[in-house]
């Protein structure tokens, strides 16, 4: 009943070897081939953030990876991102590792209304060399952004008109003018004080008079001479010695224009030797010095008559340099027709009595 087909065995394997060999070198071509497209160029795009709200930035960045022998066209800062705006624009220094070159175009970006958006893939053309003029095109993947509202629900609720607000007043316009006004009385009020002065001979302002420095110092010598023996009963030598060093000190400034305020007794000593003092007048001041340093520095307490001999050393030292003002004399014919000499109201400032007319005019006695 059965018919037996007599099949050829050989012929169906070989038949089947072929087709699996040609099959397999068409699979490792396609691999081969994308293989070899990966490692010539491969381009990343993404972003730093998804959601955001409106105008908000966000960042695009773009990595091309490709080979040395590769060159692409950079992407420019007019590229296409659908309906997003590009605001700023950073390209990155190449890196190279591996001989595979990276680069990275950022790209702050922004929207100004709300919903889903996507960012178009992004094109790179590049050629196997730099004179090649056979541009081939990859793109980056499309990326999905959505922009939310910054509104609230309450926000979206429609309401009613606000009311007018009131002005507020402009109070510093009334200080200004209320200031003014007062300046205005005050300066009223000191023209009629400044009249009525003038009218009784008295003027409102008084020319300070410069009074000589051994005035001074004498002045304040005379205060201590009158409190030294107290304030040694009370053990205020230090205090005392420190009003008789200042005392001196002031002098010295006054009268020679040294600073003898701002230096000490040793720079003093230094300075007097440049003025015209005799040395005795410069062993008395330093004596004064010295021993005011003692008491007030070495806690060396002063005997009565050790206080009242520098006293009365610090008045002999003022006595002695101080800036006499005696009266020139100028010839003055009288009635009778004899001359004679009088002194004018105008003073010069020496230590000693001017002799030069006296010896030029015979007829001073």
């Amino acid at each position: 009943m059965f018919r037996f087909m007599k099949i050829n065995s050989s012929k169906i394997c070989s038949e089947y070897m072929r087709n699996g060999i040609l099959t397999g070198l068409f699979i490792l071509a396609m691999v081969s081939l994308l293989t070899a497209g990966d490692s010539l160029i491969r381009v990343n795009a993404q972003v730093d953030k998804s959601v955001i709200s409106i105008g908000d930035r966000l960042t695009y960045t773009l990595t091309i990876e490709h080979s040395k022998a590769v060159h692409i066209e950079q992407p420019g800062s007019g590229a296409n991102l659908g309906q997003f705006e590009i605001k700023d624009y950073k390209i990155h220094d190449p890196l190279e590792h591996d001989g595979v070159i990276t680069q990275q175009f950022d790209y702050k970006i922004s929207v100004f209304d709300t919903g889903r958006y996507v960012i178009p893939p992004f094109p790179v053309a590049f050629s196997e060399s730099d004179t090649s003029r056979n541009y081939q095109i990859i793109q980056s993947d499309p990326i999905e952004i959505h922009v939310k509202s910054v509104l609230t629900a309450e926000d979206n609720e429609i309401r009613d008109i606000k009311p007018p607000q009131a002005v507020p007043y402009n109070y510093g316009r009334l200080i200004l003018v209320a200031g003014l006004g007062l300046l205005a009385i005050a300066l009223a009020l000191l023209a009629i004080y400044y009249w009525k002065l003038r009218r009784r001979g008295i003027t409102l302002f008084h020319k300070e008079t410069i009074r000589p420095a051994h005035e001074i110092a004498l002045e304040e010598l005379q205060e201590v001479k009158n409190n030294w023996q107290p304030m040694l009963e009370n053990g205020e030598h230090k205090v005392l010695f420190t009003r008789i060093s200042e005392i001196l000190r002031k002098y010295l400034e006054n009268r020679f224009f040294v600073k003898a305020l701002e230096e000490t007794t040793i720079e003093i000593s230094q300075s007097l030797l440049n003025l015209e003092l005799s040395v005795d007048e410069h062993e008395e001041a330093l004596a004064v010095l010295d021993f005011s340093d003692r008491v007030k520095f070495a806690k060396y307490v002063p005997s009565g008559e050790e206080t009242r001999t520098h006293i009365q050393a610090l008045e002999n030292f003022i006595e002695v340099t101080k800036l006499v003002f005696e009266p020139v004399e100028h010839e003055v014919v009288a009635e009778n027709g004899k001359v004679a000499y009088a002194g004018e109201k105008n003073l010069s400032l020496s230590r000693e009595v001017n002799e030069k007319d006296k010896g030029e005019n015979p007829a001073v006695s």
